[in-house]
């Protein structure tokens, strides 16, 4: 769904002079938000309406969240007055500000998305199937891609057909989204005088992957995970790079990356965990579908990451909306044991003005349009 403030506040007959958004930047309120459709209000009391986001998240604008976190008054980035904001568990927050308990960041983007990954499936008999990685979606001969059938379900169908499986890495260099993602945790670390983590979730795709193509051919399964890690280390040090750049120009920021070549930093990570996340009555609550439940087990427990590693409680984590259900998901993980904030982002309009930047096609994900400061 494409959507803005005010279109959700028409059909939800909310009048915006009782929302925080009543006086708000008009581009606040004209912010094109790709999202679905679990927008609800509620009434604070007679006067005053909240907007939430799947019932978790409140969305506010900057001047509203500035006034809860003055530390946020020097936050820098160039769209910042222009953004809604989805967050949760601010009080706590604030807080652990008023206290001065130590607050952690958390955040970062996603590896890659659409059309930057293409799989290729070689059949014993010569013939050659294309779909994307992001998506699962077949490419067409005509170009473009279809729902028609998915790459998992289509592994399944085949796997006695199938000859080998490559990668190709047609991920060129990082969005201005991704440069975004990783400057917004930069910013609130500083801004909270915290330490920042940042997962880089390449150990989570190939999960997925090896879930997907667990019975095919041991040598043909071993030789695919090989080559789609090199694919996916070739876009991790898209990130390093960026991250080693944002580190010079904020040395006071503590900023540990957890990707899957650090293998202490991985190791310590998972033990850690262990005792929230493989718990039976979390799992349950993670997913319905198998060969995803290894990579969400991360998504769910990255926000946490600040208390495996370092034993900090108050955690805020900076990332997209569609991180929501996972926010959600850890919070119920890990409940007693951390305060978990959220200030999360919606995803950037793409060119095509329909996806966003991650779901959008090559042509319109304008690599290197950014300027890092």
């Amino acid at each position: 769904m494409v959507t803005t403030i005010r279109k959700i506040c028409k059909e939800k007959e909310i009048d915006i002079s009782k929302t925080c958004f009543k006086n708000s930047n008009p581009e606040v309120v004209d912010f094109i938000i790709v999202s679905g459709e679990n927008y609800t209000c509620k009434e604070k009391n007679k006067d005053s309406v909240s907007l939430f986001y799947k019932n978790t998240v409140e969305v506010i604008d900057f001047p509203y969240l500035s006034k809860i976190l003055p530390e946020l008054k020097n936050v820098d980035y160039m769209i910042r007055d222009r953004l809604p904001y989805f967050t949760a568990g601010l009080d706590n927050l604030k807080d652990a500000l008023e206290n001065g308990r130590k607050i952690a960041v958390e955040g970062g983007p996603c590896l890659f998305g659409t059309e930057e990954v293409k799989v290729e499936i070689v059949h014993k008999d010569g013939g050659i199937r294309f779909f994307d990685y992001n998506t699962g979606k077949t490419y067409l001969e005509q170009g473009g891609l279809s729902d028609s059938v998915s790459f998992s379900d289509y592994i399944k169908t085949n796997v006695n057909a199938i000859k080998a499986i490559h990668f190709h890495n047609n991920k060129t260099g990082l969005t201005s989204q991704e440069y975004y993602f990783i400057k917004y945790p930069f910013e609130m670390a500083k801004a909270f005088n915290g330490p920042l983590v940042i997962p880089i979730p390449d150990m989570s795709y190939v999960k997925y992957l090896d879930a997907v193509i667990k019975d095919l051919d041991p040598k043909i399964r071993g030789d695919a995970l090989e080559e789609f890690r090199n694919v996916e280390y070739q876009i991790t040090d898209l990130y390093l790079e960026l991250i080693d750049a944002m580190k010079k120009l904020n040395p006071n920021v503590h900023c540990e990356v957890v990707h899957a070549r650090d293998k202490e930093l991985l190791d310590k990570y998972y033990r850690a965990r262990e005792p929230f996340i493989e718990r039976s009555r979390v799992i349950r609550k993670l997913t319905g579908i198998p060969e995803k439940l290894e990579s969400i087990k991360d998504y769910v427990s990255m926000p946490a990451l600040p208390y495996y590693l370092h034993g900090i409680s108050d955690i805020v984590e900076i990332d997209s909306m569609d991180e929501t259900d996972s926010y959600r998901k850890c919070c119920f993980a890990h409940k007693g044991s951390i305060n978990l904030s959220c200030i999360l982002f919606p995803e950037l309009l793409s060119k095509d003005k329909v996806h966003t930047v991650f779901e959008a096609g090559r042509k319109v994900k304008e690599y290197g349009q950014y300027e890092i400061s």
